[in-house]
């Protein structure tokens, strides 16, 4: 088989201007965090790749460490998942598209059950997002996942339904990345 060095080395040249106009940023992971009441501890963290590039370094908080992602998901206790954005390609629109493709994987292509609490996610995920940006999905077993952006209160995404496919977004067995699941898993 030949290559056709023309008309792949534009595309090269192309993916790797990419890389030169945004850089990803490098981000202070907490090794615990606390919100309300609660105190969480890193359990694992990686980093997002999208067509060879940085977007988000994603962490995994619990109240003890766990590497059984099944449990995890399923568990109706506290956790916390912090995406920090590292790319300025992330947009409102991308990060909701990334999300609704992540829960349809999830969830085996049936959100029906959680539509509800998806469009209230797709609500939130409406204001710029720049690099730099950062969002925390902590879960409390009596109120749902409470979505933070910078630290600053949002909304709730009441249910545990809505959470397990949340978490399954980066945990299930079909995640939006092996790698990171396994690096929130403490892999």
């Amino acid at each position: 088989m030949l290559i056709n060095f023309k008309k792949i080395l534009p595309c090269l040249i192309l993916a790797l201007g990419l890389f030169s106009i945004t850089p990803a940023l490098a981000i202070d992971l907490e090794n615990n965090i606390q919100y309300q009441e609660t105190k969480l501890k890193l359990n694992g963290h990686g980093t997002r790749i999208r067509f060879f590039m940085k977007v988000y370094e994603g962490s995994l908080y619990l109240e003890s460490a766990n590497s059984n992602a099944e449990e995890i998901i399923n568990n109706d206790v506290p956790m916390s998942i912090r995406m920090d954005v590292i790319s300025s390609l992330v947009t409102p629109d991308a990060m909701k598209t990334a999300l609704n493709e992540g829960l349809e994987k999830s969830t085996g292509k049936n959100t029906g059950p959680i539509l509800k609490e998806i469009n209230q996610l797709n609500s939130i995920l409406k204001n710029e997002i720049v690099a730099g940006d950062f969002y925390e999905f902590t879960y409390l077993p009596d109120s749902g996942i409470h979505v933070l952006k910078n630290s600053t209160y949002i909304d709730t995404i009441p249910g545990i339904d809505f959470k397990k496919a949340f978490f399954g977004i980066f945990l299930s067995s079909n995640p939006i990345q092996k790698s990171l699941k396994k690096a929130m898993l403490g892999g």
